[in-house]
């Protein structure tokens, strides 16, 4: 998803429309690889102004994950929008970008817009996956899918048994009751 802005930089044009739709196994962000389901849809502008180049592009994409209780894989789709400025890294200074999102090239003529959507789908993941809403989770005692099968746990647990050594004393107290 290469975007030339060649023209743009030397003044030639106003504006680079685009849309891309590719196919793509995962996107890398943070240390973290994010599996993909589907193709990853891109439609947008990268338009100049008086601060510099400015992208605006709505994402479109399916992501597969983890559910938070269960495990179970789930696709999440995400549809979000990218707003801010491409800055050449010789020429970024904090300040004058601190309101703005800032994507940094390295001088070249070309935007990978990949780059730009590793940079922002960790903003736009939930923070907490969920198969459903009601999700029961994993049993903590025998790891069983409490959505799909009941526990495997004994019904009645032998206290003795589980007990911890140094509360052995009080189960006696209790004993003489």
């Amino acid at each position: 998803m290469i975007v030339n802005i060649e023209k743009l930089s030397r003044k030639e044009t106003e504006r680079v429309d685009f849309k891309f739709c590719e196919e793509a196994d995962s996107i890398s962000c943070c240390d973290e690889i994010y599996k993909l389901a589907s193709p990853v849809e891109v439609e947008g502008k990268i338009s100049r102004n008086n601060k510099g180049l400015y992208i605006n592009a709505d994402v479109s994409f399916t992501v597969a994950d983890k559910c938070s209780r269960c495990l179970e894989t789930v696709d999440i789709p995400l549809e979000y929008n990218i707003q801010g400025f491409i800055v050449n890294e010789d020429d970024y200074t904090e300040d004058d970008y601190e309101d703005y999102d800032a994507f940094l090239i390295d001088g070249r003529s070309e935007v990978d817009i990949m780059d730009i959507i590793a940079q922002t789908i960790d903003f736009n993941m939930p923070h907490k996956v969920l198969c459903r809403e009601d999700c029961k989770g994993l049993c903590p005692g025998c790891g069983a899918n409490l959505n799909v099968e009941d526990c495997r746990c004994s019904e009645k647990i032998n206290d003795e048994d589980n007990i911890d050594p140094r509360f052995a004393k009080l189960k006696e107290l209790l004993k003489n009751e």
